[in-house]
């Protein structure tokens, strides 16, 4: 009798661990694409632009998942360089030395596209030297041809729905020569939280947008290791009584 009762207590243990390992297995499979998940939210383009050794550089870096844009009517650009948004429009930039653009995308109605007007750029500049592969310009046309903020690329740029810029920009000067006024410019959509940002004279870089968790991640992560931790007590609690 008390080898049959020992040998029950080592299958409920068996099964209680394997238990344990299957649900550990489940919470951490989980946390993992939750993790990655928050990784990848809010994907953002940055363009940043500094100054070194006399010369004004600029990098773009990140990703822009244009399936949580709007499309819009396509329009051109020419050459690498800055426009100075006049009375209603936004100020621009794009680069198209390495091919034209066919494909256009804007932010959903209610996104604030102020940082986009006013004094980011103070003059039409395009005294450029470019390098990449990839072609763009930072604006949709809307209503009365309104150059509003959004994003005009070549469509096989894109791969699925993301677009990864790799242009970078070089002139001799300062910002001041270039149009340039120092701090950070981004459009972040209202629905979708997808974002460009333009960056003057600020050292941020594209891990600082791109990996933006949201609360909701934040909890489903914290509601798994509960569990874990509850799980672990129970049976703690189940060894301690057989």
């Amino acid at each position: 009798m008390a080898r049959l009762l020992h040998l029950e207590l080592l299958l409920s243990i068996k099964s209680s661990g394997d238990i344990m390992k299957h649900t550990l297995g489940v919470v951490v499979a989980v946390v993992t694409v939750v993790v990655a998940a928050m990784g990848q939210a809010h994907a953002s383009v940055i363009f940043s632009f500094t100054e070194a050794d006399g010369n004004v550089l600029m990098q773009s870096s990140g990703v822009l998942d244009t399936a949580k844009l709007v499309g819009k009517e396509r329009t051109g650009w020419g050459s690498a360089g800055l426009q100075f948004g006049r009375d209603e429009d936004s100020s621009t930039m794009g680069d198209t030395t390495m091919g034209g653009v066919n494909t256009a995308f804007g932010f959903n109605d209610g996104t604030d596209f102020s940082p986009w007007k006013g004094d980011m750029f103070t003059k039409n500049y395009f005294s450029w030297t470019s390098s990449g592969t990839t072609q763009f310009a930072t604006y949709a046309i809307g209503r009365n041809y309104l150059f509003l903020p959004g994003i005009v690329l070549a469509s096989d740029d894109i791969v699925g729905s993301l677009w990864t810029p790799d242009v970078a920009w070089s002139t001799s000067g300062t910002f001041e020569t270039a149009g340039l006024t120092t701090g950070v410019y981004t459009i972040t959509d209202a629905l979708t939280a997808e974002s460009i940002s333009i960056q003057i004279g600020v050292n941020e870089s594209s891990d600082d947008v791109v990996s933006v968790a949201e609360p909701a991640s934040f909890g489903i992560v914290g509601f798994g290791l509960a569990c874990a931790g509850m799980l672990g007590a129970g049976l703690s609690r189940r060894k301690s009584a057989a």
